[in-house]
This record gives structure tokens, C-alpha cells and sequence, in this order.
């Protein structure tokens, strides 16, 4: 017996079996579930032990109010005197805050384009609704597990309603004992990505503290870590913004790539613009998509291959800036100008990429360097 809620085989209501327990986030425990009655695979989310539950109905009525491809479906809620429980489409993949930690050390600009156009998409649907998530972090965006993410969605806009007054409780005791943030699960995973009007009035911040989130977390994928760190250094990094005394760095892979300069700048302005003090002074959801569709990026299926050869040395002394990735279909040509990476290509690494006709041998751009099992 386990300290779950709910145990593999158990059956629900007669109709959702418990298949496994899959995660557990600040507020919530998460099972992988069979829907009996339409036969499908379901998340069944339950608050943890301990959790006020009071809000997490109303949140789940919200989440209900929300259909679209970015956004992960809810199904059913339930509650008696004994469990309360919703149901959601069980999206096979990994949250993005996983990715980050183990796969990637962050995304070229266009894959970074091609997820934060994905998320603008969400919130335009939620915000149209008068929904604001609230609680917009890697964690809350599921994707799926192939390298070009090629799905994205917003998840968990019943639990952000559940967290909405842990985390109003917990920005009080903050005020008052600053040492409070290190045992606050929820409310470490949400400061960095929290604007700054969430601290003066949590209750009054609305959809632009979505749009700060954005492009917090557009910056974290492009530069590998959120733009004011976390914890209480991130609240000192936003204070000093808001009162004109830091600026937020571009990542430190842009510049470095000539061919993409006008994706870089458009990215860079985009998060700059998300990253505003006065809300009012960030762009909407609308706008944010109109960008996304403005930016030349590629969304091109990535393979996975392995750098064979780099620099590659040239008849006539000295190294040439290209090398070749081993895959199963034979050597890929890329130069270096086309890699991403925190450290210089190197053979025997991983790397994922999109492949072009060239020859004598097909060409790969990008290049983004991947985790080791280590990392």
C-alpha cells in the first residue's frame, strides 16, 4: 500500500480503472486511467492529501469551458464526502519543464518559435473565454516526446484554480517571513514566471500576468533557464526591474547566427514586450499570434543523430568549419554555423536536426546539441 490516493486496479465510479499512478505536481496526484464506458486512456487528477479542495470544482467547470488543440480537453468531475476527482485528456508525452532537465539544454529559435506560437494559441482560446491559466509554467505545458514537439498543450486549468488561493495564502506569509518560499512547493515552481503585479494584488492581476508568464517562459526554452532565475533571487531580480535598476540579457546563443538574425531580433522583441512592467503595456494573446505568424521559422521534422566528424581538417592545413552527423540513412553535412549549443560540436554527441536535398550529401540546419544520459 502506498500513500496514493488511489491504487492500480481500482475502479472509480464503474467507470475509471486505475492503470498506474503517473505524476504528482504541488497541488494535485496524477493516474493514467481506463475509461470504461468510451474505451480511451484518461488522466484522472485528485488534489493531494492535505490540499483545501474547496476551488478545485469551480476550476474544473472552467477548464470544461475551454476546447482547442492546444489545450488539454476536460472530460468529468466527480465528488462525494470521500474523493473528488476530474478527468482530462491524457496527453501521451512529457511536460516541458522535464524536457528541459533531461533533454534539451534549451530550443534553436525556431523550434522555441514553433512551442511558444503553440502556447500563444492556448491562452488566445482561454482568454477569449474571459479564463486567465494563472499558473503558466514549463510544468503546465505538456508535449509530446518526439524532438520537433510536434504537439503542445496547455494543461491544468483546474489545478491552477486550486493553486490560485495556495498561493495567495503563501504570497502573504512571504510578506511576512521571507524564509517561507523554501518549504512552498507551489509557489517556488511559480515565481519565476510570475509578474510582478501578482505580489502587490494577487487577486486583481488578470490575463496580462499570462502574457508575462509567456515570455518568461519563451526565455527559459530559448536560453536554457528563466530570465530572473528562481526562488527569492527571482523576486529581488523583478523588483529591481520594476524599479529601472536591471535589464534581462538576450540568451546567450543569439547573435552568433547569421542566417536567423531577423528570427532572433523577432523573438527577442517579442519576449521583451511579454517581460513589461505595467500590464497594460504587454500585448495580448491576439498580438503575440500575429507575431508568431510573422516570424520565418522552420517547423520541419527533426531526426536524431550522432556528430561523426567536426571540424572536419582540409587538404590544405588548417580545419574546416563543418562536419558530418551518423544516422541510419548515412552521413549528414552540417556546418557550424548552423549548431546550437552551450558548449562547440564535438564527435559522439547527440544531436537532433531537420534534413534538406544537398549534395554530394544531404544538409542538416539546425544543429541543437542534446543531453547526455549524465546530465
Amino acid at each position: 500500500m502506498t500513500s496514493n490516493a488511489f491504487e492500480p486496479g481500482e475502479t472509480l465510479c464503474d467507470r475509471y480503472e486505475i492503470l498506474n499512478f503517473h505524476a504528482a505536481g504541488g497541488m494535485q496526484e496524477v493516474y493514467r486511467c481506463f475509461d470504461k464506458v468510451l474505451g480511451r486512456n484518461v488522466a484522472l487528477k485528485t488534489p493531494k492529501r492535505g490540499v483545501k479542495d474547496r476551488r478545485f470544482r469551480r476550476g474544473a467547470e472552467m477548464g470544461a469551458r475551454v476546447n482547442h488543440p492546444n489545450i488539454a480537453t476536460t472530460f468529468d468531475y466527480y465528488e462525494d464526502n470521500k474523493i473528488t476527482f476530474l478527468v482530462e485528456e491524457f496527453v501521451e508525452g512529457t511536460d516541458l519543464g522535464k524536457r528541459l532537465e533531461h533533454e534539451f539544454y534549451f530550443l534553436d529559435p525556431s523550434l522555441g518559435a514553433h512551442v511558444v506560437h503553440h502556447i500563444a494559441k492556448a491562452l488566445k482560446e482561454a482568454h477569449r473565454v474571459g479564463i486567465c491559466h494563472r499558473d503558466l509554467k514549463p510544468s503546465n505545458i505538456m508535449t509530446s516526446n518526439d524532438l520537433s514537439i510536434s504537439k503542445v498543450k496547455l494543461t491544468d486549468f483546474g489545478i491552477a484554480k486550486l493553486a490560485e488561493s495556495e498561493i495567495e495564502a503563501e504570497i502573504e506569509e512571504f510578506t511576512k517571513n521571507e524564509s517561507t518560499l523554501t518549504s512552498s512547493n507551489t509557489l517556488l515552481g511559480a515565481v519565476p514566471y510570475m509578474a510582478p503585479e501578482c505580489f502587490d494584488n494577487w487577486k486583481t492581476a488578470g490575463q496580462p500576468m499570462d502574457i508575462w508568464a509567456l515570455g518568461c517562459v519563451a526565455y527559459h526554452v530559448l536560453a536554457g533557464a528563466p530570465p530572473f532565475g528562481s526562488g527569492t533571487k527571482a523576486i529581488y531580480k523583478v523588483a529591481e526591474l520594476k524599479h529601472g535598476k536591471t535589464n534581462i540579457e538576450k540568451p546567450k546563443c543569439f547573435g552568433s547566427h547569421a542566417s536567423i538574425t531577423h528570427l532572433e531580433e523577432g523573438l527577442w522583441e517579442l519576449i521583451q514586450s511579454c517581460i513589461q512592467v505595467d500590464p497594460r503595456a504587454r500585448p495580448t494573446a491576439v498580438e503575440i499570434i500575429q507575431r508568431c505568424e510573422a516570424l520565418c521559422y522552420s517547423d520541419a521534422a527533426r531526426k536524431l543523430g550522432v556528430i561523426q566528424t567536426f571540424p572536419t581538417p582540409l587538404k590544405t592545413g588548417g580545419t574546416g568549419n563543418y562536419g558530418f552527423i551518423r544516422t541510419e540513412g548515412g552521413n549528414q553535412y552540417f556546418h557550424g554555423s548552423d549548431f546550437f549549443g552551450p558548449e562547440k560540436a564535438s564527435p559522439g554527441r547527440r544531436v537532433s536536426f531537420c534534413v534538406y536535398p544537398g549534395f554530394p550529401d544531404p544538409r542538416v540546419s539546425p544543429v541543437l546539441l542534446l543531453k547526455t544520459e549524465n546530465e
